[in-house]
């Protein structure tokens, strides 16, 4: 393993593998625990707290804003999950949507919510390394990549493929969770590499990283946002949702029976991800560049 924390932790033969397994074994509990959309929620500040779910689409809504995503745009949801956001903008707005992703498992949940959602004639799920597609030059108006970035072992490589099959005049939009800075001390290290193990991602990115890395690959109008101050309230209540599942013996081995050692360890894991915010070491930033004309 790296001793940096800015760096791959795994090889991306395993890394893939890992995440295949971790997906495809956990996606129900994954579902359970966070709701359809397996991601960060959004909290405005000074405004009511929308509860959880609510929080998540305000997310998407925000990142649509942030963009912004046009209707009708034909959008690359690059790391699409159980196809909740893909789902969204194509009701939404009335996007086409191609949803990638590496996990057979979430490929059928993500048909099965669009054809729910009456909108299986605008999406398409397929199993498709985002580092590297099928897709010719200059396909999509928008790449949209929500907390799909820290999975990838080679950013720079990741971001390159964005900008190839994006049309000129295209959008990137990135979410993703980032490192505070390259200066970590060597127990926030230790506690990155623990998330990374136990969340299955390959390393995190100061947000100042990926706005160079996207200006060195030709993008223009490159903008970058810190949001961790109003995405952390999700590890508040991802650990209260835990809590009672750690506490309960019986619960822990049935699921150590049916999943395997690693659903111990996940759990378990959730409360760091709650300490790496509070103490700075996790933060959450968004970049929306353009492929120039």
């Amino acid at each position: 393993m790296t001793t940096s924390a800015l760096e791959p932790r795994w090889t991306t033969p395993d890394l893939h593998a890992a995440i295949k397994d971790h997906y495809d074994g956990l996606i129900e509990l994954y579902e359970d625990l966070w709701g359809e959309h397996i991601h960060h929620g959004y909290w405005a500040e000074g405004e009511p707290d929308p509860g959880r779910h609510a929080a998540q689409v305000r997310l998407v809504e925000e990142l649509i804003a942030f963009g912004p995503v046009p209707e009708g745009a034909r959008i690359l949801d690059a790391g699409c999950g159980i196809g909740a956001s893909a789902v969204h903008l194509a009701g939404r707005l009335g996007c086409t949507v191609d949803g990638i992703t590496i996990s057979a498992e979430q490929i059928g949940r993500a048909e099965s919510k669009a054809a729910e959602a009456k909108v299986a004639d605008r999406t398409r799920f397929r199993l498709v390394d985002a580092m590297h597609t099928d897709y010719p030059d200059g396909t999509f108006d928008v790449v949209w990549a929500l907390e799909s970035c820290e999975l990838m072992p080679d950013k720079k490589a990741f971001l390159a493929e964005c900008h190839r099959v994006l049309k000129p005049g295209g959008t990137l939009l990135v979410a993703t969770w980032c490192a505070r800075d390259d200066g970590l001390a060597p127990d926030e290290t230790r506690l990155l590499h623990r998330i990374y193990r136990d969340f299955v991602v390959s390393h995190v990115l100061p947000l100042d990283r990926y706005g160079a890395l996207a200006d060195e690959l030709g993008f223009t109008g490159v903008r970058t946002a810190d949001w961790s101050e109003r995405v952390w309230d999700t590890w508040k209540l991802s650990t209260d949702i835990v809590k009672p599942v750690v506490r309960d013996p019986s619960m822990i081995w049935k699921l150590v029976r049916a999943k395997g050692m690693d659903i111990f360890r996940f759990l378990n894991s959730v409360p760091l991800m709650k300490q790496a915010y509070e103490r700075g070491v996790m933060r959450y930033g968004v970049l929306r560049a353009t492929k120039p004309l």
